[in-house]
This record gives C-alpha cells, structure tokens and sequence, in this order.
C-alpha cells in the first residue's frame, strides 16, 4: 500500500479546527438542537400517528409518504449538521425509487425503505436528548459567562437590605463576586470538555441512525445481488444466443452438407458408379471431421475437460499453448478455485484471446491470474492496434456481466495504437 503525503497548500491537507473554533461549533449545534428536535418531533409524531390511524380508510399511506419525506428532510439538516461539526459526512443508503414505476409503486419503495423509517425514529427520539443536552450547555455557557463578569453588571442591580445571596447560603467569609467568580471560573474551566462531550453523545446518536453502516451495507449488498442476479441472467441468455449461433454457423452446416453428400453417394452407389461415390464418401469424412473438431472446440469455450481435472493454471497454459498468437502464460495460481470462478476466469481469458486473433493484429499476448486480498485477477495483454471496447458488437461484449454476475469487476484499456489490456477480478475468497 501507497501512503500518499499531501502538501499543506492541499485543500484536503487543512489542519483541523482550533480548540474556540470546535469550541464554537460545539455550542452552535448544542443550542441549535434544541428547536430543530422540538419541530421535528412535533411535525413527525403529528404526521405518523395520524398517517397510521387512517390506514384503515387508505388515506394515511399518502400522509405516511409525505411524513417519510419530510424526517428525510429533517435527516439532511441533521445530517448537514453533523458534518459541519464533527468534519465526518454521514452518508446514508437509500432504496432506489424506480422512476419508470407508478405513483403506488414509488409509495410502496418509499415506505418499505428501512433508512426513510430511522430518519423519522431519530426525528421523535432526538427531542429527549436534544433537551438534556441544549440545557447542559446553556447552564454551562450562562454560569461561566455570568460568573466570570458577575463583578461588572451586578453593580447595576437594585440592592436590599434582605437580599439572600449564595454567599450568605453557604456562610462563605468573603462577598459574593469572589462566589460568582469561582463558579465562572468552575465553569469556563469545565465548558470545552462538557460541551464536547455533550456533543458526542448527540453526534454519536444522530450518526448511529442517520447513517447506520449496517444498513447501508445491507442496501449496497442487496443493490449489488440485484445487479448480479441481471448479470447473470443476461449473460445466460447471451451464451446461450452465442452457442445457437456458433453451432448454426459451423457443425450444423456441416452435418446438413453432410447428409446432401451421403444421399448422392447412396445415389451413385444405386447407379453403379463407384468412382464417384468414393469421392463423395472423402468428401464426407472431410466434413465429419471438420464437424467434429468445430464441436470439441464448443465444448473447450463452455467448459473444457481440463479445467474440470488439473485446474485454471493447466486450462490457461493449454490456451495460451492453442492461440494462433503467440502468447506466454504468467501465473501464480496456488490452488483450486470454485468452479464458477474458474469457469468465468477461463471464459474471459478465452474470450480475450479469440478477439485478439481476430481483431487486433498483435504478434504477441500474454495471458496473466494471480490472487490477492481474496480476489483471483485474470489479465490478458496483447501488443496489438488497440481500440477494444465493452460496448455491444465488440468481441468482448457480454464479459462483463459474466463477471458481474459473481460479484466481479472487468476493465478494458485499449488506446488506438495499442496496447490492449482486459483484466477481470473475481472474488474467490
């Protein structure tokens, strides 16, 4: 790993805020709590309790909708707030609203979305907390600003012969500025740690659920399967067009050239002619055996007998030994993998040296898998004229969500000139 230093005229590289500056931005999101935490408390608390009572008649799922997008709202400035104090953003994972969908089908995404549900639970649960805190601080900030000028507008307040101070309270042998100071004192001392920790807690509470990390893996993960489960079925789709195709075009020519000719030998024999039935009867083995070979090399691309036996190091090396480029293999591939990965890393490998065959007129390849942070990486480099691409009718199109489909990564980088690289990265953990 990289440790990159940045200099200190780097934005990024910004020395972090003052102990008054912290200090400052403390205090403003104490006291700024408080009537935020009121307002959403009672605007949520309103809205939901009315939205779940007239569920029964359907109308409160439109008022819920809208009392979900407005603790959204109240989330954002909570989750601005945040950030502006602590320097951490608070990224929150929400459920993807399909804009193609109906209005009842955006409701229904809207409602089901676990992340819309906590923002509302932290706009009702923060006012409690919000209370204890913001009166914490304005104790603290008052007792250490009022005691500590306490000698200098106390001079302006009516005296009286009955007056009870603290100082007489306690029985304390000198006046009450000299008591008012110690207090201010006390609590300009003790301000910097109470108000930040007052602070954390806050933080720490809104954080937990305004950006609750579980959660936002949880969506981010069933965002992915979702996107594999697509992968997979399109590129099942695409292998199976690919094999219609491929045996359309080759074997099933064959075999059909090949009933023709053995019909006229038939026809030959039946007139005697044996001469010509034997050269149509060769020319019929020629097909059979064009034939044949078209179909081992089917069977190969979809799953060859070797990387079902010896492994993906042995499958790779005999492709490399195959490619009508000449092409070295470097690996370092320890052990067995999972058959859909090596199946997959095979396929790309396959798939990148048949384009280089015939499409980017390169002398040499090298085919390249290693492993690492529990990845298996797959790379094929070619030296030929370069202008690769993923996108549909390319010779590449469909290895991506191969890939995609077991949670992978594939990358093309092919500038006009050369050299191309298609590297695939495949969790095998």
């Amino acid at each position: 790993m990289t440790t990159t230093t940045l200099p200190a005229s780097h934005p990024e590289a910004e020395m972090k805020p003052t102990v008054l500056a912290q200090l400052g931005k403390d205090a403003a999101y104490l006291l700024t709590g408080f009537p935020i935490a009121l307002v959403s408390f009672t605007v949520l608390v309103t809205g939901l309790s009315t939205g779940l009572g007239l569920l029964i008649t359907l109308l409160g799922i439109p008022v819920l909708v809208v009392t979900l997008q407005v603790a959204r709202l109240f989330a954002a400035v909570e989750r601005w707030r945040v950030e502006l104090t602590t320097g951490t953003p608070v990224l929150a994972a929400y459920r993807p609203i399909d804009p193609q969908g109906g209005w009842l089908r955006r409701w229904w995404d809207r409602l089901r979305d676990t992340q819309a549900w906590l923002d509302a639970l932290h706009g009702m649960l923060v006012f409690a907390l919000a209370t204890v805190t913001w009166s914490i601080a304005v104790t603290w900030i008052a007792g250490a600003g009022g005691g500590v000028t306490y000698w200098l507008w106390s001079r302006a307040l009516p005296t009286n012969d009955d007056d009870w101070t603290l100082t007489d309270a306690l029985d304390l042998p000198w006046p009450e500025w000299f008591t008012q100071l110690l207090l201010g004192v006390l609590f300009l001392v003790t301000l910097i740690p109470v108000l930040r920790g007052c602070t954390w807690v806050q933080t720490t509470f809104s954080s937990s659920l305004l950006g609750n990390r579980y959660v936002a893996h949880l969506q981010d993960r069933i965002t992915t399967l979702t996107e594999s489960r697509t992968a997979a079925a399109t590129a099942e789709v695409d292998s199976l067009r690919r094999l219609e195709r491929d045996l359309h075009d080759g074997p099933q020519q064959r075999l059909v050239r090949l009933q023709m000719d053995l019909a006229a030998a038939e026809r030959r024999l039946a007139a005697d002619d044996g001469t010509a039935a034997a050269a149509i009867v060769t020319e019929a083995r020629a097909q059979t055996a064009d034939a044949l070979a078209e179909l081992r090399a089917l069977t190969r691309g979809i799953a060859p007998p070797i990387l079902a036996d010896r492994g993906l190091a042995a499958a790779l090396t005999a492709l490399a030994d195959r490619s009508t480029v000449p092409t070295s293999a470097q690996l370092q591939l320890p052990q067995r993998y999972a058959a859909p990965v090596e199946t997959a890393a095979y396929f790309v490998a396959s798939e990148a040296l048949a384009n280089v065959a015939k499409h980017s007129g390169a002398t040499a390849a090298t085919v390249r898998a290693w492993t690492g942070d529990g990845r298996l990486a797959v790379e094929v480099i070619d030296n030929g004229v370069g202008g690769a691409s993923l996108a549909k009718g390319h010779g590449l199109a469909g290895l991506a969500d191969r890939v995609a489909a077991l949670d992978g990564s594939l990358g093309v980088e092919s500038p006009e000139g050369g050299p191309t690289t298609v590297r695939a990265v495949i969790p095998c953990a």
